[in-house]
This record gives structure tokens, C-alpha cells and sequence, in this order.
């Protein structure tokens, strides 16, 4: 009986657990299909977007294919473009070659011609156009009268109508009358003389519209440089001469009616004037003024030698003049000759270039520096002393009382340098 219900109940066992068996069964084979289909939907949903990727992909391809052709398109037409750009350099480059070669060629005859223009200009300086100078000297040139008649010339050089003329013309003179270019006559009084220089500024009553003449740096005359002279000879109202420079810095001895005196600073030149020439502008080819004349060598004693004072050293003194009516002439108080060749070869100089000192004035600027005699001036300031004439002329343009230079001397074998102080010529 046991066994019985044992049995069944195994059997009912057997029968519940086969029955939930086959649910579960069921049940999960109903999972595994719903999963199965939603497999085949989730690859087909994959399989659809692959393709519309992959279309876009190659349409993506196709378009950036394209834009790289074109590109490369670009390239090569840009490569090409400078190929030929490179090409034109070349032709460019080859060009400019052969322009340096034209411009070196040209040069040289740039070069030719300039020295044929120097040469035609140092042709054009040995004349003067004398039919062109004229009219612009003349009109300020003026002449110096006693009331009677001309005894000399002057010219107008500033704005303010003053005339330069030379001191001898006007110092034994008590009423000076000026005769203008125009023909006019105006009283003038002297604002001021200088003896050494042989120089005298006058104002006019009158001022003249007249324009002035300009006064040149005479430290640029050149020797052979071609000159003129407008001035009052003899009576004989405006008269021009021309002629050449002789030479420059001379200092010469000059006789006049109340003496003899040495006067620094000459030009000399070869226009021939005479009496009455005396403060006439001696002109370059510009019509500027580079000196004034003051005198001639007689012709008892030689022809062709005429003094002007140089511009720069009329500058100085007119300026002067004009400012305080005299002029301070720079003085060192020394007696000074020229070396002659015997003087070098006792002294085994190797140059007869030196003033040689004479003479030491007591109380002098020389005396105070221990200038002594037979010193040898060779050099003033650094500057070569030739020989007396260019001493004084260097003293009379560059240097004024109270200022200070430097003499280079030679004592027996030595070379001394002996710093100086500029006196006033008593």
C-alpha cells in the first residue's frame, strides 16, 4: 500500500516536474524567438544604416576626389605660371645684366665728358665776361672827389649805402663829395679809416637805391683766376680793365703822400690802373669783389704789378670801422725779414721757407714770450710761413689783439713751440 502511494506520488512528481519543465521550456523558447526577432531587426536596422553610411562615404569620396583634382588643377596651373614666371626672371635677370653693362659704359663716358666739362671750365676761368660784369659793378662803383675833380674811386657794399674806398684817397681830404652812378653828388663823412690796411668806410648823406656789391672769400682766389677792375682812372669816370692773378698774400712797401708804409694782405694782379683807381672793387668773373685796389709799381721801377687788400682782410676792418670807427691791428712787436738762400745755407736749413726775426721791440707780445733774435718763424698756428709776407697776411685775416697762437720757431738746431698773445699795434 505504501509502495503504492509512494509510487504515485513519484509518478505526480514526475508528471508536475515534467510539466513545469516543459513551461519553462516553452516559456524560454518564446524569449529565444523574441530575441531572434529582434536580432533580425537590429541587423537589418544595421545593415540599412551601414549602407546609407557607406553611400554617404562614397559620395563624401567622390566630392573630396573631386576638389583634390580640382586642386591639383590649380597646382599645376600655379606650377606652370611660375615656371614661366621663373623664365621671365631669367629673361628679366639677363636684362639688367646688360644694363649694368650699358650703365658701366655709360659711366666711363660720364666720366669722359666731366673731365671735358672740368677742362672747359678751367678754359672758361682764364676769361671773364667782362660785357656782363660791368653793368653790375658799375651801378655801385662811385668816385671820390675833392670838389674840383675825381681823385680816386669807392664802391657801395652793404644795405646801408656805406662806401668803401682807400684811406689815402680820403685822409687830407675836409669835405669829401661822393659822385653816385647815377650823377648825382652826396656829401660824405668817414665813419671810420685804418692807416695799415690803407682802408676808409664813408657814409653818404644820400642813400642810393643802388644794390650793393658783394664781397667774396678772397682765401679761394686761384692764381691765373681772371679779374676786373671799374673804377676812376685819371679823371676818366668808370673805366674797366681787365686782367689775371698774379699772386696772392703779398706784402709790399707802398709809397704814399704821407709816407711809407708796409701794408699785408695783397692781391696782386695784372688790370692795368692807374691814379684815381685807388678804392675801385676789383671784381672775379661773378662780380664779386675779392679785393680793392690801392696801388701800382711805377713805371720808372717795373709794369703789370697792381696791389689790391684782399675782401676777407676788408671785411675784418670794415666791420670794425663801422662798429667803433677804428680797427685794433694785431701786433707781436717783432722785426721780421725774408731767409735768403745764404741765411739757410749758413743755418743748414734744408728750405729758405721762415721769417727770420731782427729785431724784439721791448715791452712787446714777442718779448713777453721769449721770442729772440735769429729765431726763424716757420709756422704760425699750425700754418706753413713761407716767408714774411704770408706771416703777416696769416696775422692781418685771421688774428686780433687779445687772442692767443702758437709760433713754431727754430732756435740754432732746435724746434720750439712758443704759445703767443696777440697785442694792438701802437
Amino acid at each position: 500500500m505504501i509502495n503504492k502511494v509512494i509510487t504515485s506520488i513519484v509518478v505526480f512528481l514526475l508528471v508536475l516536474v515534467g510539466g513545469g519543465f516543459g513551461y519553462y521550456a516553452f516559456t524560454l523558447n518564446q524569449q529565444i524567438f523574441s530575441l531572434s526577432e529582434q536580432l533580425t531587426t537590429f541587423q537589418a536596422e544595421q545593415a540599412t544604416r551601414i549602407d546609407t553610411i557607406s553611400n554617404e562615404l562614397l559620395t563624401l569620396r567622390g566630392e573630396i576626389q573631386t576638389e583634390v583634382g580640382g586642386l591639383q588643377t590649380k597646382i599645376d596651373k600655379n606650377l606652370t605660371q611660375i615656371a614661366a614666371l621663373g623664365n621671365e626672371i631669367d629673361v628679366n635677370m639677363s636684362k639688367i645684366a646688360g644694363l649694368e653693362e650699358g650703365l658701366k659704359t655709360t659711366q666711363s663716358q660720364l666720366d669722359v665728358l666731366a673731365k671735358e666739362v672740368k677742362d672747359t671750365t678751367g678754359l672758361s676761368q682764364s676769361i671773364i665776361d667782362a660785357e656782363k660784369v660791368y653793368p653790375k659793378v658799375s651801378q655801385a662803383t662811385v668816385r671820390i672827389s675833392n670838389g674840383e675833380r675825381t681823385i680816386g674811386s669807392g664802391f657801395i657794399f652793404d644795405s646801408e649805402s656805406h662806401v668803401l674806398t682807400a684811406n689815402h684817397v680820403v685822409e687830407s681830404l675836409s669835405k669829401i663829395y661822393v659822385i653816385l652812378p647815377d650823377g648825382r653828388i652826396s656829401i660824405a663823412t668817414s665813419t671810420g679809416s685804418d692807416l695799415i690796411s690803407d682802408v676808409a668806410v664813408l657814409e653818404l648823406e644820400e642813400k642810393p637805391a643802388v644794390e650793393p656789391l658783394t664781397l667774396a672769400d678772397s682765401s679761394q682766389v686761384r692764381i691765373g683766376e681772371p679779374v676786373a677792375a671799374v673804377g676812376s682812372p685819371l679823371d676818366i669816370a668808370e673805366t674797366l680793365n681787365t686782367g689775371i692773378i698774379s699772386q696772392i698774400n703779398r706784402y709790399a712797401e707802398i709809397n704814399y703822400n704821407s709816407g711809407t708804409r708796409w701794408v699785408a694782405n695783397l692781391i696782386q694782379f695784372d688790370a692795368a690802373v692807374n691814379a684815381g683807381n685807388s678804392g675801385c672793387p676789383l671784381v672775379n668773373a661773378k662780380g664779386e669783389v675779392i679785393g680793392m685796389v690801392i696801388a701800382r709799381i711805377e713805371p720808372t721801377e717795373g709794369e703789370g704789378i697792381y696791389y689790391a687788400v684782399s675782401s676777407n682782410k676788408i671785411k675784418r676792418v670794415a666791420a670794425s670801422l663801422i662798429d667803433k670807427g677804428s680797427f685794433d691791428y694785431p701786433w707781436l712787436g717783432v722785426g721780421i725779414v725774408d731767409l735768403t738762400p745764404q741765411m739757410a745755407q749758413e743755418r743748414a736749413l734744408e728750405t729758405a721757407n721762415g721769417a727770420l726775426v731782427q729785431n724784439v721791440f721791448s715791452d712787446s707780445p714777442a718779448e713777453a714770450t721769449g721770442i729772440e733774435v735769429d729765431d726763424i718763424i716757420v709756422a704760425i698756428d699750425g700754418v706753413m710761413v713761407r716767408d714774411t709776407a704770408a706771416f703777416t697776411s696769416y696775422l692781418g685775416e685771421y688774428k686780433s689783439p687779445g687772442e692767443t697762437a702758437t709760433l713754431t720757431i727754430i732756435r740754432d738746431s732746435s724746434s720750439l713751440e712758443k704759445p703767443i698773445t696777440i697785442g694792438k699795434h701802437p
